[in-house]
């Protein structure tokens, strides 16, 4: 074959050429790969693993009942049936907590004691800074009620005890639940320890505001401490006054308008002023034999106890009538057994309020709801007969009570039970100090004010 210099030059140069061309073809593959696979590698290398906490809002404890079958709690000690729900660091007078179980068999209970700030939340103390002993221990005084229509178990313990004692002062919560199921509590009470450090002297006045001076409370506060053991009082002292245990009806006082040696003094003014409210509605139900007062009948009907309360009628706009109350509580007590605890009988206690329907709810409300707004509590209207009503199960004994609307702007008890400057009620008062190296919030004072003594 014969090819000449030129054709033999230009078949050489095409040859290299096209041997460029593929190299430079591999090349850039390669490069393709190598530069996707840094990308997918820095990609990898770039992304930061982060641990992010989850952020959960802090659990604000309320006092409520959590299942219906709980029934009858309520606090006392050797001398008295009802006494506050606070005990004084180191006092001799031990509280003792009594409540019934609507069941036929006893359960396993426990409790569980927490400590709280003022907000009700979990305070960051460990429970080996406030408590000596065990936070949770087994109720262990366990009574079968006997020869009762509603058979039930009784339970008893009392605080502090050989199990456990409080360290320190504050808000404190206590936990009843089934055993080894804190996380599902069947009731929650609120409970106090108080240093009784400090001293409290409160005076109720009519306001200033002519419309209103026949139907609220202006308050006048005063506060003894002890300088030494308080820094800056004008921003860590905190006040709350609370009238008749309503938390819907409680006022906070802080940076007074004067500070004298160890005198805190809150003058009164139109922001600080509680509705008069009115006398508890009461009912006797002590015997299921021979009735009491307020109620219209008691029967028994198919093992069961009915008691029909006398119907109660909105006092809104009625004139006030002074009679002796008992601010809401209650204690029970029996004319027909020697044993109330576990020979108290349990009736079907049947309320009426006539009056028409209203925008909002209305419950009924005391110490027997645990001092809070209960489902178990609300009144149901009767559309035909006018009026609302409701059915609870209540043990023998004597109870106060009062109706709580609550509508878009809140719970008061001003709409359905009037607001009177001669009524009597308790006002609860608790010094707080926060303080700020103790890293939880201190309760320097427990007091009851009644406007009657």
């Amino acid at each position: 074959m014969i090819i000449n210099k030129a054709l033999k030059f230009k078949i050489i140069f095409v040859f290299i050429i096209t041997l460029f061309q593929l190299i430079g073809c591999r090349l850039q593959s390669d490069n393709k790969k190598s530069l996707n696979e840094d990308y997918y590698s820095i990609k990898t290398d770039s992304q930061k693993i982060e641990v992010v906490e989850k952020y959960e809002e802090p659990i604000s404890y309320i006092s409520t009942i959590l299942n219906p079958i709980i029934k009858s709690i309520q606090l006392s000690n050797e001398s008295l049936n009802a006494v506050e729900p606070c005990y004084f660091l180191n006092g001799d007078k031990k509280v003792n907590v009594d409540f019934d179980l609507i069941e036929p068999n006893p359960v396993p209970l426990q409790y569980e004691i927490i400590h709280c700030n003022m907000s009700w939340e979990k305070s960051d103390l460990m429970e080996m800074e406030y408590l000596n002993g065990f936070s949770t221990n087994y109720i262990e005084d366990v009574e079968l009620s006997h020869g009762t229509q509603e058979q039930y178990v009784h339970y008893h313990f009392k605080l502090p005890n050989e199990n456990v004692e409080f360290i320190k002062s504050g808000n404190y919560i206590l936990n009843v639940f089934y055993e080894n199921d804190n996380e599902n509590p069947i009731f929650n009470l609120k409970f106090f320890v108080s240093e009784e450090s400090a001293k409290a002297t409160f005076n109720i006045s009519r306001t200033t505001d002519v419309e209103q001076r026949n139907y609220v409370h202006a308050v006048e506060l005063e506060c003894n401490y002890n300088y030494n053991s308080v820094n800056d009082p004008y921003q860590n002292i905190f006040i709350c006054v609370q009238q008749n245990h309503q938390e819907f009806d409680e006022i906070w006082f802080s940076e007074p308008n004067f500070i004298r040696d160890d005198k805190l003094t809150f003058l009164p003014n139109e922001d600080r002023v509680f509705n008069g409210g009115n006398e508890f509605r009461f009912f006797d139900m002590s015997s299921f034999r021979t009735g009491g007062q307020n109620t219209r009948s008691i029967n028994l009907e198919n093992n069961q106890y009915k008691v029909n309360l006398k119907s109660g009628n909105k006092r809104t706009y009625k004139q006030y009538l002074e009679y002796k109350d008992f601010n809401g509580k209650f204690f029970t007590r029996s004319f027909d057994n020697n044993d109330i605890e576990t020979q108290g009988e349990y009736g079907l206690v049947y309320f009426t309020l006539p009056m028409r329907k209203i925008n909002g709810e209305i419950y009924a409300f005391g110490q027997f709801s645990n001092w809070s707004i209960q489902e178990e509590f609300l009144m149901q209207y009767d559309s035909i007969n006018e009026q609302y009503f409701n059915n609870i199960l209540l043990k023998q004994g004597y109870y106060n009570y009062i109706y709580v609307h609550q509508d878009k702007s809140g719970l008061n008890t001003r709409d359905i039970e009037g607001a009177h400057y001669d009524a009597n009620n308790e006002y609860i008062i608790k010094v707080y100090y926060r303080d700020p190296l103790g890293l939880y919030d201190r309760l320097l004072h427990y007091q009851v004010y009644n406007t009657k003594t």
